[in-house]
């Protein structure tokens, strides 16, 4: 145990205000110190510290005390582990002594990693196989950048079992730090074997799992440390103990997917760059970055999966007050590529570049759906809301409807009704994915409950050899691994070689509902949806197309001179576009008989198209007040879409120059002025839409 002399020897060692300044801002008032706490989210500051005392409190939490507790809060430690922290932290040796002095479980773990990875790294430099050095030769990592983050190589055959049995370490600790496993014949095998590992470390550097990419072309290709006491990939982050100090400096931090990501970023002077174990973004994650920096970048592959993975992120836009951005590189390159290729600063000019996500996320769902049609809107409307689900107790949700609303260019009410059912849906979708999930584990529990009492029985049976006396409980099998060892089960519920189906990087996440593809989430809106997306302008001018085809292929000889003003129209309905420069192609003089015949032409529906209009049955002006009336009628509600438009471009395109501001500024006054015009020259005259 550590005796009270040490404890007072790192109390005094440490400053309670240089310690909190490493992650919080901290401002003078008075003869205190006051900031925002970094325990929970707030804007006002209510933490303050009191030099004089070396104490902390929170009026905003509650929580409170000296060096030590804030030390245990803010690491996840616990007493002991706090002044052994600190005491690292401050340059002093401390003893520990009495029974406590082999270590707690905790402790041997992190030794039984710390060894395991030094004896990785010791045959990835020095042994026989150079499968693993060839591969980081590929991979462009020198000698120097394996030894510089400990990259190692596992041969496999149960050579780390032979060695940490020799320096003492027990087959519990083994599993339980997960670089071994029992197996089908009793003894220890490796976890691990002929993959390129990278050591995962805890924020203070200490090694707690491992992730292994396979030198051959076996599956899985990535292979994860398990769920231990030590690690958990939710909460774990690749290369943090190296980022944190340059995130606190940047006031930033960015998040990739891969290990060697996180080092071609290192390399090239990026140091605030840390990497995801095989998950998407996690709540842990983002409070354990905000702790350090309220700005988090996603730096994705530029493909699909990065895409969606960026989408997921959305759920934590309202945490602790965190701006989240997002990269996409060009050219499907990942980081590593790009640093190759570009270079470091080339990816600090796109990190400086970076976009908030949601508008992000908000131009990519526009790119993939044609807005400009009532069916691509009716599919980005739904896909829109189905974004924005995890924000939907939001008090700030009739934000995001407008956002949508000034994207797609619908009315935001329409966003309102549609949401709520959209919402609904994705609920149910979550409920039964849940459902699924339980079910498939459960019967994973049963399969391996039942592969292991079949074992035990064979065992018991002696159909298996048992293990030799000589070798104790490291028996081995014999020089290579068994055969069949790749179906046996680990003595934690996880059969060899297993990888969460999250740790591939094609695959969904495993703790989420698998994300649709392309084909199977962006379905065409069938017909009858086409009226959901349309705004009340459209709904006029499709009325008024109709009203407009209806005249013309009765009268397309007093349509001729118009036929500027008809280029002009932005056609809702494209078909009746189609209809039109057909019939204005005829010659003059042609009948009406082959006028229809032209539409029918270029259009099958023709006839149902052109047929709908009343106007020239119920109007008592003539033909030519009405051909002008619907002429001044769809100009009219095409500037007044097309302002719309622009209003909402100049309210949510944060990207617009300033000239390019101005010269939308200056379109808009134009096409305003024009607009008052023709709702002048259509006053007045009898509006066939007035009972739409």
């Amino acid at each position: 145990m550590i005796s009270d002399e040490d404890k007072d020897k790192v109390r005094a060692a440490t400053d309670l205000v240089e310690l909190v300044q490493e992650t919080v801002e901290l401002k003078p008032r008075g003869s205190e110190f006051w900031g925002c706490c970094p325990f929970h989210g707030e804007k006002t500051p209510s933490f303050h510290i009191i030099p004089s005392t070396q104490v902390w409190h929170c009026f905003g939490c509650g929580e409170g005390g000296d060096v030590f507790t804030y030390t245990m809060k803010r690491e996840n430690l616990s007493f002991p582990d706090s002044i052994r922290y600190l005491a690292e932290r401050a340059g002093i040796e401390i003893s520990d002594e009495g029974p406590a002095r082999k270590g707690t479980k905790r402790s041997r773990l992190i030794d039984v990693c710390e060894e395991t990875s030094q004896f990785f790294n010791t045959m990835l430099m020095r042994g026989k196989d150079g499968r693993g050095r060839e591969y980081c030769s590929h991979r462009g990592l020198s000698a120097d950048v394996c030894r510089r983050y400990r990259l190692g190589y596992s041969v496999g055959r149960n050579t780390l079992v032979a060695h940490l049995s020799q320096k003492g370490f027990t087959p519990r600790e083994m599993i339980d730090a997960n670089v071994a496993f029992t197996g089908r014949g009793g003894g220890l095998v490796d976890r691990f074997y002929e993959r390129v590992m990278f050591p995962i470390f805890d924020e203070q550097g200490k090694c707690i799992a491992f992730g292994g990419r396979i030198t051959g072309d076996g599956e899985p290709k990535y292979l994860n440390t398990s769920e231990t006491p030590l690690f958990h990939k939710k909460r774990n982050l690749y290369g943090f103990n190296w980022a944190k100090e340059h995130i606190v400096a940047q006031g930033e931090a960015v998040v990739v997917e891969g290990y060697t990501d996180c080092i071609a970023c290192w390399e090239a002077g990026l140091g605030n760059v840390v990497a995801t174990l095989g998950t998407a973004l996690t709540e842990h994650h983002v409070k354990t970055l905000t702790r350090f920096a309220k700005k988090i970048i996603y730096l994705f592959d530029g493909d699909a999966a990065g895409q969606k993975a960026a989408e997921r992120a959305i759920q934590f836009i309202e945490k602790d007050s965190v701006d989240l951005r997002c990269v996409i590189l060009p050219d499907n390159l990942d980081p590593n590529d790009f640093v190759h290729q570009f270079g470091g600063q080339a990816l600090r000019d796109m990190l400086d570049a970076s976009e908030p996500l949601m508008d992000f996320v908000y131009r990519k769902l526009e790119e993939r759906s044609d807005t400009s049609t009532p069916g691509g809107r009716a599919r980005a409307l739904e896909d829109a809301c189905r974004l924005i689900y995890p924000l939907r107790s939001s008090y700030v949700i009739d934000t995001y409807f407008i956002q949508i609303a000034d994207r797609l260019g619908v009315d935001v009410d329409m966003v309102r009704d549609v949401a709520p059912r959209v919402f609904r849906d994705v609920q149910k979708e979550e409920e039964a994915s849940a459902r699924r999930a339980e079910r498939y584990e459960r019967q994973r529990r049963d399969r391996e409950s039942s592969s292991y009492r079949s074992d035990a029985s064979r065992s018991r049976s002696g159909s298996l050899a048992a293990p030799a006396a000589s070798q104790g409980a490291w028996s081995m099998t014999g020089s290579t691994a068994p055969t069949d060892v790749a179906s046996a089960p680990v003595d934690g519920g996880e059969p060899y070689d297993y990888v969460p189906l999250d740790a591939y990087e094609d695959a969904p996440y495993a703790d989420e509902a698998p994300y649709p593809d392309a084909g199977e989430a962006y379905a065409p809106a069938p017909a009858h949806q086409f009226a959901v997306a349309l705004t009340d302008l459209e709904r006029r001018s499709l009325a008024c197309e109709r009203e407009l085809l209806t005249l013309l292929t009765a009268y397309p000889d007093d349509f001729r001179p118009n036929a500027e003003r008809i280029t002009e129209i932005e056609w809702v309905e494209p078909r009746n576009e189609t209809i039109a420069w057909a019939v204005l192609a005829t010659p003059e003089g042609t009948s009406p008989q082959d006028v229809m015949a032209a539409a029918r032409a270029v259009c099958p529906d023709a006839a149902q198209l052109v047929s709908a209009g009343t106007i020239d049955a119920t109007s008592k002006h003539p033909t030519q007040t009405n051909i002008a009336f619907l002429l001044d009628s769809l100009e009219l509600f095409t500037l007044r879409r097309r302002m719309k438009a622009s209003q909402s471009k100049l309210r949510s395109d944060k990207n617009l120059t300033a000239e390019e501001r101005r010269a939308m500024t200056i379109q808009a006054t134009q096409d305003a002025a024009r607009a008052r015009e023709l709702a002048k020259a259509v006053e007045g005259v009898a509006d066939p839409f007035r009972n739409l």
